[in-house]
């Protein structure tokens, strides 16, 4: 569960201020990511190796833990809605906006080198970065200061803009098909292995009628709840 939550944690702390124009139709349809380990210790058995993202404009929506943990964020509005199916808790979500976002965004910078290669995906030209991000302690202590490094290749023919990259890579232009990065002697990469363009509205990213929404109040309450008060 802690796992669950700590996804949850870094999908709130990217987000950012974005307003960039790729000068291109919007996209409406799937990306399935493929997710692969190497190094001395394979964390698969933990972390789910294929994943579908669905996409409208800036708009995206996952299903993680066998559809225990339901996100759905919109990039132009900078909110993001967690939806939780939890045996013995019911079906809750929360909803934060922009303001609770931007005051996460603080405590994270991204720098990106752009690189001189490409590569082609699914059909798509991507170009690379290098991608270093810098997470700081709440308490502004530089010394609890991380630093991550990523290699990124991205294609300007999936969102509407550079909105979409709100909760991953903000202020990086286009949406990244491929995701390198290595920690503990451990490489992660994710790639997009099919990419379907249509059947999906923005009908599609509404709240089901039968969660019950909290309060910012309620919602940090609940996850004091199931993360045992830490």
């Amino acid at each position: 569960m802690k796992r669950l939550i700590s996804v949850a944690a870094i999908a709130i702390v990217c987000t950012t201020l974005c307003y960039k124009s790729f000068a291109q139709k919007s996209f409406a349809g799937t990306v399935k990511f493929e997710t692969k380990f190497e190094g001395e210790t394979n964390p698969q058995v933990h972390i789910p190796s294929e994943q579908t993202q669905t996409i409208f404009e800036n708009k995206m929506k996952n299903t993680l833990y066998n559809g225990m943990l339901r996100t759905i964020q919109d990039g132009d509005s900078l909110s993001i809605t967690y939806l939780f199916d939890i045996p013995g808790y019911g079906r809750i979500g929360n909803t934060s906006g922009r303001e609770i976002n931007e005051e996460n965004l603080l405590r994270t910078s991204f720098s990106y080198t752009e690189r001189t290669d490409t590569k082609t995906i699914c059909g798509y030209l991507c170009k690379g970065y290098d991608v270093v991000s810098i997470i700081t302690d709440e308490d502004d202590d530089e010394d609890e200061a991380v630093e991550l490094k990523f290699i990124v290749y991205t294609t300007k023919e999936i969102g509407k803009d550079d909105n979409i990259n709100a909760f991953n890579f903000p202020g990086l232009s286009g949406y990244p098909l491929y995701t390198e990065f290595e920690k503990d002697g451990v490489k992660t990469i994710t790639q997009a292995k099919e990419v379907k363009k249509g059947k999906v509205k923005s009908l599609d990213f509404l709240i089901p009628t039968d969660y019950k929404m909290l309060s910012q109040e309620e919602w940090d309450f609940f996850i004091k709840q199931i993360t045992g008060g830490k």
